[in-house]
């Protein structure tokens, strides 16, 4: 009904209201609040139930607003190439800003070239969940003239993100997306799935399933993080590990294992 959407969008906003959860996708934060709406007694706890899951998948990885203004404008200062030394530290200053990319910072030369390893050419990826992690570009072994789709829940990231493939003539392209509701339906050589189950499983216990069977790739390179924020270990590659072979339990792809130090790594190949 009209009102019911109305009021909807109302709880939207205020979800919004707070710095941190203001740029990610209305649509995220509608499908989160209709799964926590049924689980409160009023919408004040609603609405801190709703911050509190958007927490746990995006914003617990960013310390600190991103400064995507200030790099718009570093990066119109820098060369057009990605081969360019002043390219590849802006590049991983940034990786360095978002948790997730940061954790992989000290094994990037070596974690995309080993476990993409003897794949035919990869002309078209797709990254779900991509953070910045399409700013490793440079340190994938991609066919020349790649495609490169990317998709996350921040709108001023996928925004930044366009940015960045414009600036280095990248064909890509990056728009948000709720992975609870919608699997791209596109086909790809490749799809990254890196540290994205996890997150999802916060909101949707079934969502890493539907998201490893129902993803369009020939291949997909999915991790886990062996380590939390905080660098406790705690078990968590053990169990992840189990996860991971129940949610494959069955199917006829080949799998790849790849351990390094802070994440663990599957190539699927369907």
């Amino acid at each position: 009904m009209p009102d019911q959407e109305l009021d909807l969008d109302a709880l939207v906003q205020q979800v919004q209201s707070a710095d941190k959860y203001r740029q990610i996708s209305p649509e995220v934060i509608r499908s989160i609040l209709l799964k926590e709406i049924p689980k409160n007694k009023n919408l004040k706890e609603t609405i801190k139930s709703t911050r509190n899951k958007l927490h746990q998948v995006g914003s617990a990885y960013q310390e600190k607003a991103i400064p995507y203004n200030a790099w718009e404008k570093e990066l119109q200062l820098l060369p057009a190439s990605l081969e360019d030394p002043l390219s590849l530290t802006f590049l991983q200053k940034a990786l360095g800003t978002h948790a997730s990319t940061r954790e992989r910072l000290p094994i990037l030369p070596r974690f995309f070239v080993e476990t993409l390893r003897g794949l035919s050419p990869l002309y078209s990826i797709l990254d779900v969940a991509c953070g910045l992690n399409p700013l490793s570009i440079p340190w994938m072994p991609l066919a020349p003239g790649f495609t490169y789709t990317a998709c996350d829940i921040y709108e001023d990231m996928t925004g930044f993100l366009d940015q960045f493939f414009a600036h280095f003539g990248i064909d890509g392209r990056a728009r948000t997306c709720d992975l609870t509701r919608s699997i791209p339906a596109d086909s790809f050589d490749l799809a990254l799935v890196l540290k994205t189950i996890p997150c999802l499983e916060q909101i949707d216990k079934e969502a890493g399933y539907r998201l490893l069977t129902q993803l369009n790739a020939a291949s997909m390179l999915v991790s886990f993080p062996a380590k939390s924020l905080g660098g406790k270990s705690k078990g968590m590659l053990q169990n992840y590990e189990r996860h991971f072979l129940d949610l494959t339990a069955g199917q006829s792809w080949k799998i790849t294992r790849f351990e390094f130090p802070g994440e663990l790594a599957f190539l699927v190949q369907k």
